[in-house]
């Protein structure tokens, strides 16, 4: 009888450890979910593409300009809601256009996952955007280096050409800003977007519509997927 109990003791008593080391690994299992979920703007769990309206601001909280995502592509207004700039997919192509619709440049992937800026004509590559180790280089058309960017902790840094830091961009509190070499913020958002594409902006060799061009198709490739029918 008493060898009885002790064998239903020592059967209860292994489930329990069972159990409990179940839960266990449950536990360190859903740890790292947690973290992932929790992961903020910028990080590597971000979403692709827009999520909705990116409004701009500066320091001040005055709203410099915004990017309204499209079904084609987006559009790119003024503080006042004035049209700056269209975003248009042209196959593979990223059309850049005025209001009036004229041709700005184009921003062209490669397989190699360098884009390129071209003329309105697509008849010059005006700069180049390639991968240099874990971050980015930009090359005018004559092949020199421009600017160059990588990631770092809360964030990316951007410098010129010749090594002087130009600025870097912050995640923190929900917020990415651009910062300049003091900073001092020059641009800051709440919406979820990458800090590379973000710091496309601080490519002040080109102008405005093709730096959100930039940051528009690496935030929001196009689709190699094939449509439904």
């Amino acid at each position: 009888m008493m060898m009885g109990m002790g064998r239903l003791f020592l059967m209860g008593s292994l489930v329990v450890l069972t159990g409990a080391t179940a839960c266990t690994r449950q536990g360190e299992a859903e740890a790292p979910r947690e973290a992932a979920a929790k992961a903020g703007p910028g990080s590597a769990s971000a979403a692709v593409g827009l999520q909705g309206t990116v409004k701009f601001k500066e320091d001040g909280g005055r709203e410099r300009f915004s990017l309204k995502p499209k079904e084609d592509g987006a559009k790119l207004v003024d503080a006042d809601d004035r049209e700056i700039a269209r975003l248009k997919w042209k196959g593979a192509a990223l059309k850049v256009s005025g209001p009036d619709d004229v041709a700005l440049g184009y921003v062209v992937g490669s397989a190699g996952g360098a884009l390129t800026v071209r003329d309105g004509e697509q008849q010059q590559v005006l700069f180049t955007l390639a991968r240099q180790g874990a971050g980015w280089r930009l090359n005018d058309m004559k092949g020199q280096l421009l600017y160059s960017m990588w990631p770092e902790d809360e964030g990316a840094r951007i410098q010129d050409g010749a090594g002087a830091e130009v600025g870097r961009v912050k995640i923190r509190e929900g917020k990415v800003s651009l910062r300049d070499a003091e900073g001092r913020t020059q641009l800051s958002t709440k919406s979820l977007l990458d800090a590379e594409a973000v710091a496309c902006l601080a490519f002040e060799a080109m102008d405005l519509p093709l730096r959100v061009a930039l940051l528009f198709h690496l935030q929001a490739p196009r689709s190699t997927e094939p449509s439904s029918p």
